[in-house]
């Protein structure tokens, strides 16, 4: 499983490559009505030459309509044309028949293009033109649906002006929570308000859903991951508003009251911050918070008992309207005049509760409207809701609940409580998995779900080629409460936990194989699920050993898609319990390697990490996996690396490399070559580091394609150019270095790879960029590491980031810049991220020098050369030596500051640095220039000038020809040397 040895490995790769010339077109039959065009052999639905997303049977139903158009249709033949020998309820093809009509547009009452023909099937109302036309091959294909993305309404009735005056609310007010009682229709209303409110967000529309959480402290979790917002935060409402600030967006937060205390004190967080966002809250109570704007929601108006109305004068009632709609849509109910009165009084009998009247609705199809009535005053007793006494609207949706629950089978009733356990939405066999252990049969559940959703009990939806399925949130709390007071569902969430850890273990299979994107939305919509099985298992009545195995299994997930936060708590929660009851080893090794590569991107680097990688390394030895033992000693040596213990990893990688000695193929090996070689050029074994990445930078390419296969390749294509170009630099070889980094930093932005772009950024963009002093680019990679840090809040490169923004300020003259630059530093070390601190501390030691402020730069360079000699850095040592020489020469010896020179020159010499020899030996030069030592400068900085072949416009060569260029050759007495050479020849 290789998500678990690097958790920069998260993919989204792109689209595959394509096959065909754009612009290709062919000519297909076409059946072209509106501004639609249907291609049977493409199975491709335009809409004004746009694909139009189909989702489930949709193309297989509309395509029979469409050839038959003018026909009756029957449900037979379109269930035996959508799901040719299969058994299903006729709910299936009425969901995939609303969601066809729901992506024709044609929802409103009077149909445009199909139209129901009362108990016997649908008709093609629309004119349709066949012909012969032109459709091009690589027609764009639509994206897929944002986990974020608001779900999809099936029509609006009634709540036009709240609508309207919510969204402008929305353009005065930064927050808005939208009140009521449950099934009162918060939701709804929310979702056409953003609907509405879209065109004035810049930056689109969030949809929290806080139903699917029951636990406050997974509030900030569950905001994040709609949000997008990956990493490794230190306090995830933080990082919120901190992805918020700079954008235009509206969050929705669905069902607060779940969580209220957690609500409330991210919207008073949020409204005492810059961000220009809105904030649509929906909740069963106020937040409380002093510049909220509350928007009390009320029932749909209903007629009064005992008006004689017409059909036109009943429909006009919102109520009445949503129950004849419901029931049309299911039962293919009709409204007729002898009904009006009977409608009029369950509508007012429901209070106008829009989810009280679809239950009643979906009743139609069982009982006539009188007898709905009947039933209605027989079982719930409110016959008279006007009258003193009537029972609040919370209580009125309880009760019809209860009521619909009531007419169920046995089976149904069963299933509905087993259902509850789902915390989103789910597929037909997770039903099935769960509903076993109530003994329900297959066929049972198959058929259930179909009458449960013909009910309304029961939400479907159409999702590729299936239905998934979901519970209100009402009534998953009314059927949470029957569960537990069922015997016979008393292993309900037992099954529902190792439904999740089959899913999950799936995943681990897939992962291997399934394109990336495909595999991160199809699991990451199930994270809900994991949670709640986790909280179970961890829980009083759960099962330790299940929760630990479910933990193993839900690593792929977090690490590909870096939600490292939560996983940290889940993973150490998990080991420490594996620690204490019988687990295998090789279970918690993978459980200790996750865990330290969680903590390796927070900000401070803790003791906490150590612990968990040598309980890694530890646990594999003991259950002999040598594939761990590797992942784990890498790990190790790459927290070590960031911690300034130099000496220690490389120990640990030169184990970790004679591992492949006895099994070559591991996973990790290529990534234990590659960290070992980045350590030796950290302690200066320059020329045991440059084969090494020259290897591995020459074995892997940008692949095309989305397989994983792919993505592993382009995986070390990245990683291996973090570490190469600043090896390259060293060595004189600024151009290509450069290209190396730009590389990087292009391929981790087209496979939408943040956290590998971040570590190309802040590894090798950011350092070349600055060391060669190329402003436009170092100005460019940092504001990449700003957004990367919005999306992918990797702690431990915000100092980073600071810090180089900082050093562009100073090249730009900024005075204050310094001050910046310092406090960046000190974050560095106090985070214990101490890898170049040396180098930056040099960097500080300079801009004091060009403001005079001796003493500063001499403590700054001081501190360098202690963290560089501690560290065992060698690869710096001779720069800081040079900087030290600069130090004494401003401070009025010149005599030491020469030998340091001369000293620092060795050092760069001995190690093959050939940037640091020749930005020391024009030092030296200069020095010795200006003290009559014209020959001897000359016959120093020459040569080592001369066997440089790129790199002529960084500030470096620019200045050792300028100093050059002062003493004449003849001057020099030593011949002719070469002038400036802008040619870039060296073949690199």
């Amino acid at each position: 499983m290789q998500a678990i040895f690097s958790i920069e490995w998260q993919w989204s790769m792109r689209a595959a490559t394509e096959t065909q010339q754009r612009g290709t077109r062919r000519r297909e039959l076409t059946y072209c009505f509106g501004p639609f065009r249907l291609v049977p052999r493409r199975q491709l639905l335009l809409l004004e030459g746009r694909p139009v997303k189909l989702g489930g049977r949709a193309f297989e139903l509309l395509q029979v309509l469409v050839q038959r158009c003018g026909d009756l249709v029957s449900k037979n033949d379109l269930m035996a044309a959508a799901w040719p020998g299969t058994f299903l309820h006729d709910s299936n093809l009425k969901v995939n028949m609303w969601s066809l009509r729901r992506s024709l547009g044609d929802t409103q009452i009077e149909p445009v293009y199909i139209a129901t023909v009362a108990r016997r099937g649908y008709k093609f109302i629309a004119d349709v033109q066949i012909s012969i036309g032109e459709v091009e091959d690589d027609l764009p294909l639509a994206d897929p649906l944002s986990l974020s993305n608001p779900p999809l309404l099936r029509g609006i009735v009634g709540r036009e002006a709240n609508i309207v005056e919510i969204a402008d609310l929305l353009a005065d007010n930064r927050h808005v929570t939208l009140a009521g009682t449950g099934g009162i229709g918060k939701t709804t209303v929310a979702v056409a308000v953003a609907q509405a409110f879209a065109p004035r967000c810049r930056d689109g529309v969030c949809f929290v859903d806080l139903a699917t959480i029951s636990d406050p402290t997974l509030f900030g979790a569950a905001l994040l991951t709609a949000l997008g917002v990956r990493g490794n935060t230190d306090n995830d409402l933080a990082a919120a508003l901190d992805y918020l600030r700079p954008r235009q967006m509206l969050l929705i937060l669905d069902n607060c009251e779940h969580v209220l205390p957690a609500a409330t004190i991210f919207a008073g967080k949020f409204m005492t911050d810059t961000s220009p966002s809105r904030l649509l809250a929906t909740s069963r109570e106020p937040l409380g918070t002093a510049t909220e704007h509350i928007v009390r929601l009320g029932s749909l108006a209903a007629p009064k008992s005992g008006l004689a109305l017409t059909v036109d004068q009943a429909v006009r009632f919102p109520a009445v309207q949503l129950f004849v709609r419901r029931a049309a849509e299911w039962s293919d109910y009709q409204f007729a005049a002898d009904d009006c009165e009977d409608v009029a009084s369950i509508c007012h009998a429901l209070d106008g509760l829009p989810l009280a009247i679809e239950l009643a609705a979906a009743q139609i199809g069982k009982f006539t409207p009188r007898e709905l009535v009947a039933l209605l005053d027989r079982k719930l007793g409110f016959r008279a809701p006007d009258a003193e006494g009537a029972p609040p609207r919370h209580e009125t949706l309880m009760a019809t609940i209860d009521w619909s629950f009531r007419l169920l089978s046995q089976n149904e009733a069963r299933l509905f409580c087993m259902l509850s356990v789902f915390s989103e939405a789910f597929d037909a066999e997770d039903a099935v998995f769960v509903a076993e252990a109530a003994g329900i049969a297959p066929v049972d559940v198959v058929t259930g779900l179909g009458s449960l959703v013909a009910k309304s009990l029961l939400s479907a939806q159409a999702r590729g080629a299936s239905l998934r399925y979901r519970l209100l949130d009402s009534t998953r709390r009314y059927a949470a409460e029957r569960r537990l007071a069922d015997p016979a569902c008393g292993q309900a969430l037992r099954r529902h936990a190792e439904c999740v850890l089959a899913l999950f273990e799936q995943s681990e299979e897939e992962w291997n194989w399934r394109e990336p994107t495909d595999w991160t939305q199809r699991y990451l919509g199930r994270i809900a699920d994991l949670r709640a099985a986790l909280s179970w298992a961890f829980g009083e009545a759960g099962d330790a050993h299940l929760g630990i195995r479910l933990t193993v299994a839900a690593i792929t997930l977090w690490s590909e898609t870096s939600i490292l936060s939560e996983a940290q708590a889940r993973l150490n929660d998990a080991l420490a319990l594996a620690k204490t009851v019988a687990c295998d080893d090789l279970s918690k090794a993978k459980l200790a390697c996750a865990l330290g590569w969680s903590l390796f991107y927070a900000r401070n680097m803790s003791n906490e990490n150590e612990v968990a990688w040598l309980d890694a390394i530890a646990f594999a030895r003991r259950a002999g996996n040598i594939e761990y033992q590797q992942r784990a000693l890498v790990g190790f040596a790459f927290y070590l690396l960031q911690i300034g213990q130099l000496p220690r990893a490389i120990s640990y990688l030169e184990e970790a490399t004679a591992l492949a000695d006895r099994e070559r193929d591991l996973t990790a090996t290529s990534e234990a070559d590659r960290a070992l070689a980045w350590a030796r050029a950290f302690a200066g074994q320059l020329s045991k580091s440059r084969p090494v990445l020259d290897r591995l930078a020459a074995t892997y390419s940008l692949a095309e394609g989305r397989s994983r296969k792919n993505a592993n390749e382009v995986y070390r294509f990245i990683t291996v150019r973090f570490n190469l170009p600043f090896v390259a630099w060293m060595q004189g070889q600024a151009d290509y270095a450069a290209r190396l980094a730009q590389d990087a930093v292009d391929a981790a932005d087209r496979s939408g790879h943040w956290v590998s772009q971040s570590n190309a950024l802040g590894l090798a963009a950011l350092p070349v960029a600055f060391e060669t002093g190329n402003r436009d680019a170092l100005e460019s990679y940092t504001m990449r590491l700003r957004r990367n840090l919005e999306r992918e809040r990797i702690s431990r490169w915000v100092p980073v980031e600071r810090y180089f923004s900082a050093c562009l300020r100073d090249l730009r003259g900024d005075p204050r810049a310094v001050e910046h630059i310092r406090a960046a530093i000190e974050e560095l070390i106090e985070s214990r991220f101490l890898m170049r601190i040396g180098s930056y501390l040099a960097v500080l030691a300079r801009a004091y020098l060009r403001q005079g402020r001796i003493a500063e730069a001499r403590e700054a360079i001081t501190r360098a050369i202690g963290h560089q000699e501690r560290q065992g850095e060698r690869w710096c040592r001779s720069e800081l030596q040079r900087v030290d020489a600069a130090v004494l020469l401003h401070s009025g010896e010149p005599l030491r500051a020469e030998k340091r020179l001369q000293q620092a020159l060795a050092e760069a010499r001995a190690i093959g640095a050939a940037t640091f020899e020749l930005r020391i030996a024009t030092d030296l030069a200069a020095h010795w220039i200006e003290t009559g030592r014209r020959v001897k400068a000359v016959r120093l900085l020459a040569p080592i000038y001369e066997g440089f072949a790129e790199g002529f416009e960084t500030p470096d060569l620019v200045a050792a020809s300028r100093l050059l260029e002062r003493v004449p050759p003849r001057a020099s007495g030593c011949g002719h040397y070469r002038q400036p050479n802008p040619v870039h020849a060296r073949d690199a």
